[in-house]
């Protein structure tokens, strides 16, 4: 089988790498891709091609495609499913429709309130002068958030216990034209206590296969310091949060949400990640995301067992339980770190410290496995080309195991001026 995957992420690399592992798949494509994917001789990509919806069709036609999959959820809210899936191709992502629950978190919360899914209260509002003049019925004390109507590329969000921070947030975001956040109505909900968390269900309209939980660190530096990043690494919990949450999760969440989006003529198909609070047993959704996410995909993919073609095959055609995909996850432990160039995340429009040499000594462990991002090649060698520039996955026994042994082996990647978290995973 031949599978197109749209993006240039280290979402992107982990997904192609685990679908080149499937016996059923003779050859991935990734558009545009990075360079860093071409160490694996099985993965090919095309920097020649843009990710918009024409240019997509087009080149799963040149390929004859017996799958796309979507990465990225910027694809996902221009319609390349729709247009795809109108031409005769099978998409593993949602409609344009559907992927609302993402694109718009007035529209998700809406969903929730419809098929009663636990989640933080809130309210909407339409224009900046309305939610300042409401700003006084909210509780600075206990937290607030204030969230983007449109996507922001992950800079949509805003936690804040400070009155005065809200009236700036909701200027910047709403008015501001220095700032690249842009939208017309913003969401304002209370904040939520405990620890977040997200699973990832992937769904065929109706039935769904539960791929797992992972825990992500958003923050750049150790202890939870400094500003928000795309995610600086993660891990596979396992043990956590335990078999009554999940079961919470997905009878709360994801299986009122799959029946609820059908009955609005939107079925959804594709993954539904649920980005959730636990506090002791009860669960809060934060956010829903329509996409796999980055860097939990590289987690995940690493302990996927089965044929993963198989899985995504049935999520597309609306299959799963005529398939019924033996696909499970490792009892693996899966440990993830980032590496970042030198400056990241700018939070002044300042400029990175890229186009630096990627070095990489000696050879990997057995169960380590290294993801590009960032990169792009120079005079025939990778250099760093953005914010995040790779990922490094290990899979251990215990999470301690795991832990001891991505760092180990990410003391064999050079790179200027970069930096990482080391704290990753340390929660014993």
């Amino acid at each position: 089988m031949k599978v197109l995957i749209v993006g240039s992420g280290g979402r992107e690399h982990s997904l192609a790498w685990r679908l080149t592992e499937d016996q059923k798949v003779s050859k991935v494509t990734v558009c545009p891709g990075n360079p860093g994917m071409l160490s694996n001789s099985a993965i090919e990509t095309r920097p020649d091609v843009k990710a918009d919806p024409q240019s997509v069709l087009a080149l799963a036609q040149e390929l004859a495609s017996d799958l796309v999959v979507i990465g990225p959820e910027a694809a996902l809210a221009k319609g390349v499913t729709d247009l795809l899936e109108a031409s005769g191709f099978a998409v593993y992502g949602p409609s344009q429709a559907a992927a609302e629950l993402e694109t718009s978190k007035i529209f998700s919360k809406q969903v929730m309130a419809d098929n009663n899914v636990p989640t933080a209260s809130s309210k909407a509002y339409e224009g900046y002068k309305a939610a300042m003049d409401d700003l006084d019925n909210w509780d600075f004390d206990r937290g607030v958030v204030l969230k983007s109507d449109a996507l922001a590329e992950g800079k949509g969000v805003v936690v804040t216990h400070d009155r005065a921070e809200a009236e700036e947030v909701l200027y910047d975001f709403m008015v501001n034209p220095e700032v690249s956040v842009k939208t017309d109505n913003i969401l304002i909900e209370e904040k939520l206590v405990g620890k977040e968390a997200s699973a990832f269900a992937l769904c065929d309209g109706d039935d769904y296969f539960f791929l797992g939980v992972a825990c992500d660190y958003k923050r750049v530096g150790n202890g939870d310091e400094g500003p928000n990043t795309g995610g600086m690494g993660g891990y596979s919990p396992k043990t956590w949060p335990g078999p009554v949450v999940e079961d919470k999760v997905r009878t709360q969440v994801v299986e009122p949400m799959l029946k609820g989006m059908k009955a609005r003529g939107t079925p959804f198909k594709g993954t539904l990640f649920v980005g959730f609070m636990v506090d002791e047993q009860d669960i809060s959704v934060i956010e829903f995301n329509v996409r796999f996410g980055d860097p939990e995909t590289q987690i995940l993919m690493p302990m996927v067992q089965g044929s993963f073609y198989d899985l995504l095959y049935a999520c597309a055609t609306g299959k799963l339980a005529e398939m019924k995909p033996d696909v499970s996850l490792s009892d693996l432990y899966s440990v993830h770190v980032v590496l970042a160039s030198g400056g990241y995340p700018s939070i002044d429009a300042s400029p990175l410290d890229t186009g630096n040499n990627i070095e990489i000594s000696g050879s990997f462990d057995e169960n380590c496995h290294l993801f590009y991002a960032g990169v792009k090649e120079q005079d025939g060698q990778l250099v760093n080309s953005g914010g995040r520039v790779l990922g490094l996955t290990a899979l251990g026994e215990s999470l301690a195991e795991a832990r001891a042994k991505a760092y180990a082996n990410f003391g064999k990647i050079s790179l200027k001026g970069a930096h990482w978290r080391t704290d990753i995973a340390d929660i014993l």
